[in-house]
């Protein structure tokens, strides 16, 4: 078997240093083929592309270096995934777990990292990956524990809809709902009716609380 490791990732520093958690833990076993990028095209493409049956191709894709409108990243991801021989990682940071259970509901066949895991808890992520009679998702230990947490008290509602999610992106490119509402012909009340009803259902009382849940997945304007 020969595995193929293909990063999506900005950040160059925890790139190498999931490498070498990988390399450590193949090394014995297998040659190992790598290769780095920041080019969401080039992410769509290894997703799509059919993988023979004597590989395996791991790809680690992170999420803070995806393109602006995330929403529709990740639909396309999902579309595009052949499962295959393959397996798709998602590495978040913490300011991304807020809205997990909405992440997770985008892309469903993931597997899911975060990237401030400690190194005792990463390598058996990687190692239960490895396992040919693993059935469905891995999880890192901490997203367990905090996925746990959050169902032990009923805190389920941070899931979000198509329209709350596009109506979010054109708030965090800095317009007004009245600007939002004159581009798209949308009646300004209906935009508000849609913020509010998500601003209760998440428990936010304030404009302030709700750019904090949403800024860990939407990059804000320069």
């Amino acid at each position: 078997m020969v595995y193929q490791c293909f990063l999506y990732n900005k950040d160059l520093f925890f790139s190498q240093g999931i490498k070498t958690v990988i390399a450590s833990l193949l090394a014995e076993k297998t040659d190992v083929l790598y290769s780095l990028t920041d080019d969401y095209t080039q992410l769509i493409k290894q997703l799509q592309t059919r993988v023979n049956d004597d590989c395996c191709l791991w790809i680690l894709c992170d999420l803070d270096s995806l393109p602006r409108e995330r929403i529709r990243a990740l639909q396309l991801m999902n579309n595009f995934y052949q499962r295959e021989n393959k397996n798709l990682i998602i590495l978040l940071s913490e300011h991304n777990m807020p809205l997990f259970f909405t992440l997770y509901a985008l892309l469903p066949n993931a597997h899911w990292l975060l990237k401030s895991e400690n190194l005792a808890n990463i390598t058996p992520f990687f190692q239960e990956l490895l396992d040919q009679r693993r059935q469905g998702c891995c999880f890192s230990y901490s997203l367990v524990n905090y996925t746990r947490r959050r169902l032990h008290h009923r805190e389920m509602n941070y899931t979000i809809s198509g329209n709350e999610w596009w109506l979010m992106e054109e708030i965090f490119k800095g317009k007004s709902l009245s600007q939002i509402s004159g581009e798209v012909n949308i009646d300004v009340r209906r935009l508000s009716y849609i913020k509010r009803h998500l601003m209760k259902r998440l428990n936010i009382r304030n404009n302030i609380a709700l750019f904090t849940v949403f800024k860990g997945i939407m990059p804000c304007d320069p």
